[in-house]
């Protein structure tokens, strides 16, 4: 049986690395800059890089390749890869739509007919199936290998919680380096950003517990890329003005839905948590 410690050596290697990979994208960022393909190099090994790191972990540590949650696991599961899929549509679509419909402008939302909408799910569902297979680079770190060894350290609850804080930071040089602009406006934004993306951490760390794969973790982080773009390009073909703006009601659903979000499943984690029983 793996003890504590080795867990926590294994845990400490793991993340060492994947932010050593992180510094060497922050060091060459100057590059990147100057060069599109420079910049996509780096971009493609910095996205493995939680992947290639586990690889190299269990290498070194000769803990071997097994449980690395490739599996699809569709039997008993399917409700939660329905959820992965859904889930993040629904909450952006409340960050999107809700401002606009609450500040009596629902007129702008003229390309949201019943055929756009389906079609764009439609969409989604058979590039998540294809598309999101580069996850893996992602999730086969973070969800099908840092919660296994956090989890005996940490629990359910304190895996998902700070399992999305270090999701969350780790993209930090990467949204630096397409922000762009004056560092106060790219640290604001790189600040919202941290929070959604810790947010919905939770609800990936969650997935992957609930179905010991990281396949519904992939659609689900697909869904929070694409999905966005998806609802963005619908409400830009109505009729919404170019310098529309919804002040306060806007700020508060950028964050809102996410905020719910997490709190949902953090209930459901202390829930679950709550009916395991407890071993001597």
């Amino acid at each position: 049986m793996t003890t504590k410690k080795e867990n926590a050596k294994r845990l400490g290697i793991y993340l060492l690395t994947v932010f050593a990979f992180m510094l060497i994208f922050v060091l060459c960022i100057k590059p990147m800059n100057a060069s599109n393909t420079v910049f996509y190099i780096i971009y493609m090994i910095f996205s493995f890089s939680p992947a290639i790191t586990s690889l190299i972990t269990r290498a070194v540590t000769k803990e071997g390749f097994r449980d690395m949650k490739l599996h699809l696991r569709l039997s008993g599961n399917f409700k939660w890869y329905l959820l992965a899929f859904g889930l993040p549509l629904i909450c952006f679509s409340a960050k999107f739509l809700l401002p606009v419909i609450i500040s009596g402008h629902a007129d702008w939302l003229g390309a949201f007919t019943a055929q756009n909408v389906l079609t764009s799910v439609f969409t989604l569902a058979a590039m998540s199936a294809v598309m999101s297979i580069g996850l893996i680079g992602e999730e086969l770190g973070w969800r099908g290998y840092m919660n296994q060894k956090m989890e005996p350290l940490l629990g359910t609850v304190g895996t998902c919680i700070v399992g999305g804080i270090v999701w969350g930071l780790w993209h930090l040089p990467m949204d630096i380096a397409g922000c762009g602009g004056a560092m106060s406006d790219v640290f604001a934004m790189c600040g919202g950003r941290k929070i959604q993306l810790t947010l919905f951490g939770v609800f990936l760390m969650w997935l992957t517990k609930k179905t010991d794969s990281v396949f519904p973790a992939v659609i689900g982080h697909y869904m929070f890329n694409e999905s966005q773009g998806a609802l963005a390009n619908l409400l830009y073909q109505g009729s919404i003005p170019e310098n529309a703006d919804l002040g306060v009601i806007a700020d508060v659903f950028e964050y809102l839905p996410m905020i719910l979000l997490a709190a949902v499943f953090m209930i459901m984690l202390f829930h679950d948590n709550s009916r395991t029983p407890k071993t001597a």
